[in-house]
């Protein structure tokens, strides 16, 4: 296990407590899981964690030990960029990108990277009302939503970031929320504009529909648009050189598979995770011959 594999590991537990009523409470949920590791981990005290332990917590906690090793692509710089900037000025940037860019990965490595200088990354789904994304927001932020109404939830929030230096809210896969959901984004930013930056990252489905509904001028949407500033920002993509260099950063180093995983891709970054399993089997079968 490396470092980097350890602190995605901390930053899925750290979740997954926050989720929980107690720290007692997520360790008795996880099986041959002590509360004293949970608190080596969440403590940077790792020595006395093996390899082992690791795994089994990084299981039961989400952790994919299959995800494509990082490499600073053009959509990754993108995004870095853009989180930069928003944090430093308090600013809402939307970026747009196709299944299998890098968003959601990025997304995640940013905010375990800056743990502990306010990124907070929260992954949207359509069930998420007014309610539970508030709920969600502040489990990500490390809060209890416990007992709070949607407006005393929207109250601690904003209370706490303002409270913090340069806070960052990355809001993931925004296309999946409801347009009532959009619509109270509108509150968000009027109570943190200047002092909370907030970026936005989804495919194009959330420009399409944004200019659709102030195409047949639906409440609030034309507002929306004007908050993140007019304009859904593209990401580049990913151009061959930088398909080599994410295979070979996989342990795939063969040109007959490089070639075969940019034709088949279609800038998926998703495709080299299923053909690094594919190399593998082909590497064992040639061993067994």
């Amino acid at each position: 296990m490396n470092q980097n594999q350890k602190k995605e590991i901390q930053l899925l537990t750290a979740q997954y407590v926050g989720k929980s009523k107690s720290q007692a409470q997520a360790a008795a949920s996880l099986k041959n899981v002590s509360e004293a590791t949970l608190i080596n981990i969440k403590n940077n005290k790792w020595d006395s964690i093996s390899d082992e332990m690791w795994r089994n917590v990084g299981k039961q906690v989400g952790w994919n030990d299959r995800r494509s090793n990082m490499v600073e692509t053009r959509n990754l710089s993108t995004l870095l960029y853009y989180y930069g900037l928003a944090k430093e000025y308090g600013e809402t940037f939307a970026i747009t990108g196709p299944e299998g860019s890098g968003k959601s990965y990025a997304g995640k490595w940013y905010a375990q990277t800056m743990r502990g200088q306010n990124v907070w990354y929260l992954e949207c789904h359509a069930l998420l009302n007014k309610k539970y994304f508030l709920h969600e927001l502040l489990e990500a932020m490390g809060k209890s939503a416990a007992g709070l109404n949607a407006y005393e939830m929207m109250k601690l929030i904003v209370m706490e970031l303002r409270k913090q230096d340069k806070p960052l809210i990355i809001l993931d896969e925004v296309d999946k929320l409801d347009d009532k959901v959009l619509q109270f984004f509108i509150t968000l930013y009027n109570q943190l504009h200047g002092l909370c930056g907030i970026v936005w990252t989804s495919t194009d489905a959330i420009s399409v529909r944004i200019k659709r509904r102030m195409d047949k001028k639906t409440i609030g949407f034309g507002e929306i648009f004007s908050r993140i500033g007019r304009r859904f920002i593209e990401l580049p993509g990913l151009n061959k050189q930088e398909m080599r260099a994410i295979c070979e950063a996989n342990d795939m180093t063969e040109e007959e598979d490089i070639n075969r995983f940019w034709n088949e891709s279609e800038g998926d970054i998703r495709r080299v995770d299923r053909g690094s399993i594919q190399v593998a089997e082909k590497k064992k079968r040639k061993n067994a011959a």
